[in-house]
């Protein structure tokens, strides 16, 4: 859910204010479908909790030829929420959908931010490698060897995905990507696109 919610919550920031069709649009165009697992039911249901938690503001709008249509816009608890969801699937391992989701909404932090929490995703990697290697070279015996093949398995992950962070670190402290506070960030909403009081 919470990689579900920070793309929805992040998708309806960035817009500057969108209908829950629009929110599934895009987020199929990125094919979030398959690297986020997102449902398109789970969108609304999404939007919805937003709301309710006071991350979203709902707009009655009427509709074009049916009933009226329901505007989001993300609230300042919800762009903190969107922050903070960044942070924790980037410091987070064992959870691809929220790193994935994560690596979509990167440019909604700062890019000091970003290597921060890269790089604890780093020092947590590494340290998960230190237990695998103790692991496999003193296995438990009451452990058939075939299922020694998963540590192997999630090692060669854990590896790819270290040096994967590291490379991505690296990236950031070169100055890749426009960060949220880089000239002409996708953090602001432009004016044109703001809420009018």
């Amino acid at each position: 859910m919470s990689a579900t919610k920070l793309l929805v919550l992040g998708i309806v920031h960035l817009s500057g204010g969108a209908h829950g069709y629009q929110v599934r649009s895009e987020l199929q165009s990125w094919g979030a479908e398959t690297w986020a697992k997102i449902k398109p039911g789970s969108v609304y249901h999404a939007l919805k909790k937003a709301a309710a938690d006071g991350f979203l503001t709902e707009h009655a709008e009427p509709g074009n030829s049916g009933p009226a249509r329901v505007l989001y816009r993300a609230t300042p608890r919800g762009r903190d929420e969107i922050v903070e969801l960044v942070r924790d699937g980037l410091r987070r391992t064992h959870d691809p959908d929220m790193l994935n989701a994560s690596i979509a909404m990167l440019p909604m932090l700062t890019r000091s931010d970003a290597i921060a929490h890269v790089s604890e995703r780093v020092a947590r990697l590494e340290a998960e490698l230190v237990v695998q290697d103790e692991w496999r070279e003193h296995p438990n015996r009451d452990i058939p060897e075939h299922v020694r093949e998963q540590a192997e398995l999630w090692a060669e992950h854990a590896r790819t995905e270290l040096e994967w962070a590291k490379s991505l670190s690296k990236r950031l402290s070169e100055g890749a990507y426009t960060m949220a506070d880089d000239p002409g960030s996708w953090r602001t909403v432009p004016d044109h696109l703001k809420m009018r009081s």
